[in-house]
């Protein structure tokens, strides 16, 4: 639209890219008689009236006043383009390069040196950043750009937080790309810190040096559960040569709990350096050993050659007064030691074989063998074998090596336990220790009755036993305290998490569809039944929810009931089963469910709903109201579907001849 024209010092001569926010041009800026490049944002036309669109431009350019740094893009003017409709702009310096998502693009990833002098320039602008009070809000590859020079550039604060300026955004809201952001920007918090750059800049670090995001999913939505609630996989179990030290940044990098993560990119820039150190340390030390002992390896070939010969004979001749006779020359390749050596090359060949074959293997050799072992019981004599000759550093990899052993003696203990309190075997094994099986059992017991709360309480003291029990295999009640703990946490978060997503389908309208083998799909329904507090209201006016959700606490519980018959005996989905046991409440009686409720509430909850649609059809100005019963009305047919009642049948069929009109 503007490529070709002039305004002011300014030329346009390329369009670099264009969005729903605007376009980006290269341009000739001419100012006090030099030329140089420069990037030209200009917002798009359709949002010159958008406050909100306007006011944000603008806060970019006021923040970028603010920014002078090496590592970030640079500020050269604003203003507007244009005499008919003029149209503010930002003219920032063009950087001669790519953005880091080309890169990737290009070469799927990247060493993780290279990642590492990339993340020491983003920490340093991070900082700078952040020490102004400005949090970026938004890092991803794109928004990285590095120039021919390998020098890397922060851009786009399109979205950035001024901290000492009122938000634009609205409370709970949530901006910046959903695969990048931090649990607390998933939540709409407002007043995030610069550990939620931090969290991003985990992400990023991830996917440099895996060439793939940690998380997945197909709605945003479902990315915000997942940055909320998932564990994100380590970056090693990609890239088997990365560092220890350098996996073990990015994961604290991306801790869901915001206070665990690092203090400040200061922090990440100084154990950056420090990684590098370590590693060239490391290869230094290696090279080090590797010319001692060539140094020390002992002279080969003891013949004397030709040269050494005719010495001797001179030596001779000397003392016998005698000239000796002169010799014909030999040529070099026929001389004796030169025919020799690719006999004591072969020889050397086979020495250096046999003593690599038997030479103790190393320390990351041994720790590689506990991470690629699959069977319980070959990790656990690796991780012993590396213990008894390296377990004394106190170094990274050992702590590694110790969480494995640890955890796999955990999940050996669990299976033990399941096992025997299938069998009702509440007896303490002759091998295990006495007062940590009993308080296991205990716990299991609780969680089995759905009293979370006291299972939550005897865990925790098992937990803090652990430092009092000696024995090796007794190390993995500690490990499955933890398990314990996290599963029963994971049932307050699902929930949540549930009633969000429940929100959000009907904000948006969405269908869905029940599906009687899926856990989640189960505890949906149960929430929609009114279990576990019900789908959260839209709005807080009560004038807008006059058609109320469905309330069906018997048949909710017998949901529930089923949904724990489902995950009873599938420990990966316990959490489930956890939550079910829960909220079907300790004296579930499925008999005591007869439709006696449903038979009285759903007439009277139908009419309520045409009764509201009638009052309100006509309203151009009522959208919320009108969504409201269309989703009460839906709520109805996807919660008694299943009814076997006459009554209760046609009154489902009833709403389903409605909903089509309800427009």
């Amino acid at each position: 639209m503007f490529v070709g024209q002039k305004f002011g010092p300014f030329e346009i001569d390329k369009e670099l890219g264009s969005g729903a926010m605007g376009s980006v041009y290269r341009a000739k800026f001419t100012h006090e008689g030099k030329v140089s490049r420069v990037a030209i944002k200009v917002v798009a036309l359709g949002l010159l009236g958008n406050e909100s669109a306007m006011a944000r431009f603008e806060r970019e350019a006021n923040i970028l006043k603010q920014l002078r740094h090496p590592h970030i893009v640079r500020l050269v003017a604003t203003g507007r383009l244009g005499k008919s409709q003029p149209t503010p702009f930002i003219a920032m310096e063009f950087v001669e390069g790519e953005s880091l998502d080309h890169i990737l693009g290009r070469r799927l990833k990247l060493g993780w040196e290279e990642v590492a002098a990339y993340a020491k320039q983003l920490c340093s602008a991070l900082q700078y950043a952040h020490e102004k009070g400005i949090i970026h809000r938004d890092l991803k590859p794109s928004n990285l750009m590095v120039t021919t020079e390998g020098v890397l550039k922060l851009t786009d604060f399109g979205i950035a937080k001024d901290t000492d300026v009122t938000a634009l955004t609205g409370a709970n809201s949530t901006i910046g790309t959903a695969a990048y952001m931090s649990p607390e920007q998933c939540r709409g918090d407002k007043n995030l810190t610069n550990k939620s750059d931090l969290y991003s800049l985990g992400i990023v670090l991830f996917e440099l040096i895996t060439g793939r995001k940690p998380f997945v999913a197909d709605t945003t939505v479902d990315m915000f559960m997942k940055h909320v609630q998932e564990v994100p996989p380590r970056a090693s179990r990609f890239v088997s040569d990365l560092p220890v030290w350098l996996d073990n940044l990015v994961a604290f990098l991306m801790e869901k709990d915001k206070e665990r993560r690092p203090m400040d990119a200061a922090t990440v820039g100084r154990m950056l350096a420090e990684i590098e150190e370590k590693m060239q340390n490391q290869q230094s030390a290696g090279l080090e050993v590797a010319s001692s002992r060539r140094k020390d390896r002992p002279l080969s070939g003891n013949e004397l050659d030709e040269a050494d010969l005719e010495a001797a004979r001179s030596l001779k001749a000397g003392k016998s007064g005698k000239k000796p006779k002169k010799k014909k020359k030999v040529p070099l390749l026929q001389r004796q030691w030169v025919r020799a050596i690719p006999a004591v090359l072969a020889v050397l060949l086979i020495i250096g074989g046999i003593v690599y074959l038997f030479m103790p293997a190393g320390p990351q050799a041994l720790a590689d063998a506990v991470q690629k072992a699959n069977d319980p019981e070959a990790k656990i004599k690796a991780a012993e074998t590396y213990l008894a000759k390296y377990g004394s550093d106190g170094g990274d990899v050992t702590q590694s090596v110790r969480k494995q052993l640890r955890e796999t003696r955990g999940k050996q203990l669990e299976a033990i336990l399941d096992k025997r309190y299938a069998s009702n075997l509440a007896k303490p094994a002759d091998k295990t220790e006495a007062d940590a099986y009993t308080a296991a059992w205990a716990g299991m017991e609780l969680e089995q009755k759905g009293d979370l709360t006291a299972a939550q309480s005897t865990w925790t003291k098992l937990k803090a036993r652990e430092a009092e029990i000696k024995d090796d295999f007794l190390e993995g009640w500690g490990w499955l305290a933890d398990d314990r703990l996290r599963q029963l946490h994971e049932v307050d978060d699902k929930i949540k998490a549930l009633r969000q997503q429940l929100r959000e389908m009907e904000i948006n309208e969405k269908p869905w569809k029940f599906d009687a083998t899926e856990p989640e799909s189960l505890a949906k329904l149960a929430i929609r039944l009114g279990g576990s507090g019900g789908v959260p209201l839209i709005s807080d006016d009560p004038e807008k929810n006059k058609v109320k959700h469905v309330s069906d606490l018997p048949k909710a519980r017998r949901v529930y009931a089923d949904l724990a018959k489902l995950t009873e005996k599938k420990p990966e989905e316990r959490s489930w089963f956890l939550m079910a046991v829960r909220e079907r409440g300790a004296n579930f009686d499925p008999k005591a469910d007869d439709g006696k409720t449903r038979a009285d509430t759903l007439p009277k909850q139908l009419e309520a709903i045409k009764a509201e649609w009638t009052r309100i059809k006509d309203f151009n100005e009522a959208p919320a109201e009108k969504r409201d019963c269309r989703n009460r009305c839906k709520e109805l047919i996807d919660c008694y579907a299943d009814e076997t009642d006459e009554a209760l049948k046609k009154v489902v069929e009833e709403a389903k001849t409605l909903l089509p009109t309800m427009k």
